[in-house]
């Protein structure tokens, strides 16, 4: 029997948004988080942070991977590399920036 799994859901993050508890509203979901700017830079580096050790955590049952995008970030940019995590069933606890 082949295993087989569907593609990760994306996640927009709010500036005020809680990396964790979005990941524990989603159990057993593969997900691509797209962190939104507007953070301070110590709450962004705080959720920067938690990708990893949150993927950890959700392993094997689930991937959680995440994408920061910069001021100068195209969508299409921003939607092709979701697109390529989401399709990326090896690959858990990246964070991928883009932009500038």
């Amino acid at each position: 029997m082949a295993f087989s799994r569907s593609a990760a859901r994306r996640i927009d993050v709010a500036p005020d948004g809680d990396v964790a508890a979005v990941v524990a509203a989603h159990p057993g979901v593969d997900l691509v988080l797209v962190l939104l700017a507007g953070r301070d830079p110590v709450a962004q580096a705080m959720a920067e942070a938690a990708i990893a050790p949150l993927a950890i955590a959700a392993a094997p049952a689930a991937r959680i991977n995440a994408v920061v995008p910069a001021a100068d970030a195209r969508p299409d940019a921003v939607a092709a590399v979701v697109a390529y995590l989401a399709a990326a069933h090896a690959v858990t606890g990246q964070l991928v920036a883009v932009g500038t």
